[in-house]
């Protein structure tokens, strides 16, 4: 079990309880597990468990082969139209969710997007899920990051009527969490604009891919552990998604700002009409820029989750890099304060006039100059706001 790619090598502790104990103990806290071992055997499959824990059909099995394990858990192969997601660690009910949610189901349906057909699922965690796919392939296999953007973008779309307001302050408080546990140096809040907006929780990942004859789809996975363990669940808007498949493929293969802005582009095109207004994508409202920051931050816990070396350096090398950007939003930051301090020089000579302490000429061009100066401030705060890519 040590050398599986799901054990979290890198952060668990010597003196911990087993596994088969129900919980481990790592340096993020307590993960809880369950005996996944009798769903590798077709006798467990024989019968359905209790109706309240499954959702959807219980498939039927003519074989049990392990597939392939990686950072969730194990993918197996049960017949020759279906393949089972094994999750050994309780990482939340977001797929159970979505099959049970009939209107978000439905709006799915016609989307480049397959949906488990069965989730079982104990005390309010999924354990295994099974997708009518017969094939499966991995982002590394694919070489078509802008046409897999313009799905993404569907799939967003088709979710956009169930959305949310934002949540400012959560989405806040999640990245203080995970810099708090990671102990990073750096530190990145933002506002956000109404145009950014949660949607249902849907995770996707390079890594697991599904085909049907020529098409590719994502496959509805379960939150990573490593997320699951550092912050809250929490609905995230279209572009967190993005910016973590963006992660992906940067770490993978590199991208520079040409491959990033065709990325985005091809994700806009197909997402509703405000996730792409200015306010949306400005960086000084937090943007993609600080969703690159979130995704990069939750793969410096994976790294650290999984004693994965290379993603380490990568993760801390972007977060050096990131400074740089805080820097200019620093120094944007002082003309901000100069559309403040413009508007509270034209009140002071306002009322300075009103009580004849000044002559109303030199009232008037201090108020008017005072004016001019903040909305040039303004006028520069907007104008020198980073590109989103």
């Amino acid at each position: 079990m040590d050398e599986s790619p799901w054990w979290p090598s890198g952060i668990i502790h010597e003196d911990s309880e087993p596994f088969d104990s129900g919980k481990i103990r790592t340096e993020f806290g307590t993960l809880h597990c369950w005996n996944y071992h009798d769903c590798l055997t077709i006798d467990w499959w024989s019968q359905a468990p209790s109706q309240s824990a499954v959702v959807g059909t219980w498939p039927k099995v003519t074989e049990v082969s392990i597939l392939r394990e990686d950072r969730k858990g194990l993918l197996l192969q049960i017949n020759d139209k279906q393949i089972a997601r094994v999750l050994p660690f309780s990482v939340g009910n977001d797929l159970s969710r979505m099959v049970r949610h009939e209107p978000w189901n439905n709006a799915l349906q016609s989307q480049p997007v397959i949906l488990p057909s069965m989730v079982y699922f104990t005390e309010g965690n999924d354990r295994v899920a099974v997708y009518d796919l017969a094939e499966t392939i991995t982002g590394s296999e694919v070489k078509l990051a802008n046409k897999l953007a313009g799905m993404l973008g569907q799939i967003h779309a088709a979710l956009d009527e169930f959305s949310t307001p934002n949540t400012e302050r959560r989405w806040n408080d999640r990245l203080k969490d995970i810099e708090a546990e990671l102990k990073t140096s750096t530190l990145w809040r933002a506002p956000h604009s109404a145009a950014t907006v949660g949607l249902p929780r849907l995770n996707f990942d390079l890594e697991l891919l599904g085909k049907k004859g020529d098409e590719i789809y994502f496959i509805a996975d379960s939150r990573s552990p490593v997320e699951h363990i550092l912050c809250e669940s929490d609905r995230l808007p279209g572009l967190a998604h993005l910016m973590m498949i963006e992660q992906q493929i940067s770490f993978a293969e590199g991208m520079d700002e040409t491959a990033r802005k065709a990325l985005l582009d091809s994700w806009l095109a197909t997402t509703p009409v405000n996730y792409r207004s200015k306010k949306a994508l400005s960086t000084l409202l937090g943007g993609p820029w600080i969703w690159r920051y979130h995704a990069v931050l939750l793969a410096l816990g994976e790294a650290r989750m999984y004693g994965d070396e290379p993603l380490r350096k990568k993760s801390q090398k972007w977060l050096n890099d990131v400074s740089r950007i805080q820097a200019h939003l620093g120094v944007l930051r002082l003309w901000k304060s100069g559309l403040w301090g413009g508007i509270v020089g034209s009140v002071i000579a306002f009322f300075a006039w009103r009580m004849e302490s000044i002559s109303p000429t030199i009232a008037g061009v201090a108020g008017i100059t005072c004016l001019l100066f903040a909305l040039l401030s303004n006028q520069i705060y907007w104008a020198k706001d980073p590109n989103p890519y």
